[in-house]
């Protein structure tokens, strides 16, 4: 009898390839260090058919290269590229939220471009832009990217500070992604010598808040300065982070983010790309082919990208009614 396999999707290999970075391992050593039963080692093989995902390999196999890279091998088997039934399920999803699915993002080549040329000249960046206009879909494309994209490999932690309570929760959370004892100050900075990591923050308003002081900022501050710096930043603000942070001008301390932080501003889509997204969902090859596909008018197109004004997220909702109204 054939013995089970399993495959990981493409986004469980990226993230597989990323664990292997962050290892500073090649396949040899990860077939070297994969333990399963009571033996330690695998074939080349075994790691090289893992890794190129052209074929399934032995579920035990596959689960033990998995605890090897310290991942969570279901969320690399999970399957993330099936098609999706036009007949049942409407293109212009998700309404709203972050598009953490490569599939589903659309546009910002150009800025995401100019992101990865700041952080390889040794800068880091603060994405700007008003709510809503898509900022968290960026980081979100950037963490996928920065693998393949970065000069110098670091290994990259999007961290949400929506989810973050105070400063003691942020250094927890941030030692946590990066596989370190919990620390902050000089035992933090001690730690991270070893280490080069790329930190995306979203709303990072939050630490304007309570639970929050300039320390943390400073602190991180201290840690992206520098060409061999252990961190390079890409926060997402909806206004300038001087704005953001006058405190520390009013105590004629340097800002903490001024210098270090280059702006990158996201404004609305202008009517081309707002045409090319609608044509692109419509036509998507993800979707599953059927005999009369909807197609929109001129007029409708040309109304909601005037109602929309450019925002992504409100284009996407529009979009969605317009295209329930034909299948329902």
């Amino acid at each position: 009898m054939p013995q089970p396999t399993l495959k990981a999707s493409q986004a469980g290999i990226e993230k597989a390839k990323t664990a292997l970075k962050r290892k500073g391992w090649r396949p040899e050593d990860l077939a070297a260090n994969v333990k399963r039963g009571g033996t330690i080692g695998i074939s080349l093989q075994t790691v090289n058919k893992f890794l190129a995902n052209k074929k399934g390999v032995n579920t035990d196999y596959f689960i033990a290269i998995c605890t090897a890279l310290e991942l969570h091998w279901p969320d690399i088997e999970k399957l993330d590229e099936e098609p999706i039934n036009i007949n049942y399920n409407n293109p212009f999803i998700p309404k709203h939220g972050k598009i953490d699915e490569p599939r589903f993002f659309f546009g910002r080549e150009r800025e995401i471009r100019r992101v990865f040329e700041t952080l390889n000249s040794g800068s880091s960046v603060a994405i700007i832009g008003e709510r809503a206009i898509g900022k968290s879909s960026v980081l979100q494309a950037i963490y996928r990217e920065a693998p393949n994209q970065l000069h110098h490999p670091r290994q990259p932690i999007y961290l949400d500070l929506k989810n973050v309570c105070d400063e003691d929760d942020f250094y927890g959370a941030l030692c946590d992604k990066a596989g370190i004892e919990t620390a902050k100050g000089y035992l933090l900075e001690r730690t991270l010598e070893s280490h080069r990591l790329l930190l995306l923050l979203d709303e990072v308003e939050k630490m304007t808040w309570d639970g929050f002081t300039n320390q943390v900022r400073g602190q991180l501050r201290g840690l992206a300065e520098g060409n061999n710096a252990p961190l390079r930043l890409v926060v997402a603000a909806c206004t300038s982070l001087d704005t953001l942070f006058p405190d520390s001008q009013d105590r004629n301390m340097t800002s903490p983010f001024k210098g270090i932080c280059i702006e990158e501003n996201l404004t609305q889509w202008d009517e081309r790309i707002s045409r090319e997204f609608i044509v692109s969902r419509l036509q998507a090859s993800w979707l599953t082919p059927i005999a009369q596909p909807v197609n929109f008018t001129e007029k409708e197109i040309t109304g909601l990208i005037a109602e929309s004004g450019g925002y992504p997220q409100k284009l996407m909702q529009l979009c969605y009614q317009t295209y329930a109204g034909y299948i329902n």
